[in-house]
């Protein structure tokens, strides 16, 4: 939005109140609802919801619904935009941006970073069969009609949809995910800095940085972080750090106490700016994925990020993620669900300080070459372009 701001667009973005892991500096960051303008002439209008800190089902639904009902309102004054694009997800964000774009006469583009029922059906979480999985599978279906686009994240959730029959090819467009690769970098002294301050200076340290989710396999983490610590070899060296909230968190958390890890450290999710120098001062990161069909379609943004900061990955992963491994020659990937094969590969990195590094540049290269936020944010923003151009012949 800022770039598109930058480039002489005027771009209103129509969000909540922070409140999910949200630690204010100030207690004038974000108490109230209303509207701002950023530095960057990014139009900001925030509007109430349910605070999401309670991840129970329950609260997480009022979380959704009572922002899906306040953004379709709030929206109704925030003038008349020549497009509106809707980022799910959740869902319920959505179905705002269906509502406002009917009102408002004006092309819907639904930006579907997960497909639903499958995220929540494919991962367990949810039966085929259930009320809620049928009842997200018809407002996706509604949509996927309604949506004058529909952006995925990668070729293969592309490829899915079309097979599913759910929305037809000409509408369908493919938009990665990008780095801010100013920000997403490999550090020097402040690398140093946040080792001395995760008192690990003389450790190897292994990094699982972002959301601990429901489709993040952390037992398989676990069980590596088990087997590298009980070695002789690398007793003492290697340290794996777990940074972030999430709600699948305290089960992990649990589990490393019930397995006496003394190599693993829980630490709270830390401000974004934080973050590259955090990755900087890893010496490998980790990605973790279930064995689903959803997560076969993905390549996860934390694994970009670890590559534009210059460091090797090990990702238990299959499909688009194990793909843009092998083609970067960034990290390696692993079977998912295989602790052994995991702690393998991490200790021939441990091992390796030369093959680290090629890996590190070879991941800051492609991303440079691929995976830019100036390269996406220009993809998405002719695409809306075309849609307004579209929207005005058929009006016309």
């Amino acid at each position: 939005s800022r770039r598109w701001a930058r480039a002489g667009h005027r771009v209103t973005v129509l969000t909540g109140v922070p409140n999910y892991n949200y630690r204010a500096d100030s207690d004038s960051d974000a108490d109230m609802d209303g509207a701002a303008t950023d530095a960057d002439g990014v139009a900001v209008t925030r509007t109430w919801l349910w605070g999401v800190g309670d991840r129970r089902r329950r609260n997480r639904f009022l979380s959704y619904s009572s922002f899906c009902a306040s953004s379709a309102l709030r929206g109704l004054a925030a003038g008349k935009p020549d497009v509106i694009f809707a980022s799910s997800p959740p869902l319920t964000v959505g179905v705002a941006g269906w509502w406002l774009g009917l009102v408002k006469r004006r092309p819907f583009v639904l930006d579907a970073r997960d497909l639903w029922p499958e995220s929540l059906t494919d991962l367990g979480a949810a039966r085929a069969d259930s009320r809620l999985a049928k009842t997200l599978e018809r407002v996706a279906s509604i949509l996927y009609k309604s949506a004058a686009r529909v952006v995925v994240t990668s070729d293969a959730t592309k490829a899915a949809l079309i097979r599913s029959g759910k929305v037809g090819a000409d509408k369908l467009a493919t938009v990665a995910n990008g780095v801010e690769t100013d920000s997403f970098a490999p550090a020097g002294a402040s690398a140093s800095d946040e080792r001395r301050a995760l008192g690990m200076d003389d450790v190897f340290t292994v990094s699982f940085i972002g959301t601990i989710g429901m489709a993040h396999d952390m037992d398989a983490v676990l069980s590596a972080a088990a087997r590298l610590g009980g070695e002789s070899a690398a007793a003492g060296r290697a340290k794996f750090a777990f940074v972030g909230e999430g709600p699948a968190k305290a089960r992990a958390m649990e589990a490393a106490k019930r397995m006496n890890l003394a190599n693993v450290e829980f630490m709270p999710a830390v401000p974004r700016e934080r973050v590259p120098r955090l990755i900087a001062a890893s010496d490998v990161c980790i990605v973790s994925l279930k064995k689903a069909a959803v997560n076969a379609e993905i390549i996860p943004v934390r694994l970009l990020e670890f590559m534009a900061c210059g460091k090797p990955t090990v990702a238990a992963a299959s499909g688009e993620t194990a793909r843009l491994l092998a083609e970067s020659g960034a990290g390696a990937a692993v079977p998912q669900g295989d602790g052994a094969a995991m702690a393998a590969a991490i200790r021939a990195l441990m091992d390796d300080p030369a093959r680290r590094e090629r890996m590190g540049a070879n991941g800051r290269r492609f991303i440079l070459e691929r995976y830019t936020r100036e390269r996406t944010a220009a993809d998405c923003l002719a695409l809306l372009e075309d849609c307004v151009r579209e929207s005005a012949k058929g009006r016309g």
